[in-house]
């Protein structure tokens, strides 16, 4: 049984989706230009309220069932659980920062970039690492019997920007996520068309 691991990488595409568009955020900022700061502060609040309250807990457990089933792969894999709590603590720091320049406060632009760049670097590494570690390693060690456990010990949660009944407060994000992915389609489209006619 594995579509508790399922909905977990389900939920990292979802995050990607997310970091690209802060990535976006931050090199307007990067650049001199104004960012959407409300964008971010929505990325931000999404982020405060469903990975680190129901999407990391699930990991957790995972993380603590396979280092009963298999020790040695927590070698490779890490303190899975100090990396949620560093995830959470550079989530409020730089929700902070934003709050500090939201209310016209002083702060050095590189400082504050710092801030952000550290969130969205750890937060992009940490999930590789998952991907390329700890879910193989869940799925590979972790009987069906382990899965059911799993399951059974957690809340189901709908996605409250990605779920089937999206609360009020990111419907603006989750609109801002497909116009910014039916922009880069169009890039996409538009650079193939280009590479084309150089060709012929």
């Amino acid at each position: 049984m594995t579509k508790m691991l399922d909905d977990l990488r389900q939920d990292h595409r979802n995050l990607a989706r997310l970091w690209d568009l802060l990535g976006r955020e931050l090199n307007i900022f990067k650049q001199g230009g104004l960012p959407d700061y409300g964008l971010v502060e929505s990325i931000l609040d999404y982020c405060l309220n469903f990975p680190d309250l129901c999407h990391h807990p699930k990991e957790n457990l995972i993380f603590d069932k396979l280092a009963d089933r298999d020790p040695g792969a927590m070698s490779a894999i890490g303190d899975l659980n100090t990396e949620h709590q560093k995830l959470t603590e550079l989530t409020w720091r730089f929700s902070t920062a934003l709050s500090n320049v939201l209310e016209d406060e002083q702060l050095p632009r590189e400082w504050f970039l710092n801030v952000a760049n550290e969130f969205l670097s750890f937060s992009r590494h940490h999930m590789q690492m998952e991907e390329v570690l700890f879910f193989p390693a869940a799925r590979k060690n972790l009987t069906d019997e382990d899965w059911a456990e799993l399951e059974a010990a957690t809340e189901v949660v709908d996605d409250p920007l990605f779920g089937t009944d999206k609360q009020e407060k990111y419907q603006s994000l989750f609109q801002d996520i497909m116009d910014w992915e039916k922009t880069l389609k169009t890039m996409d489209e538009a650079e193939a068309r280009e590479k084309t006619s150089r060709t012929i």
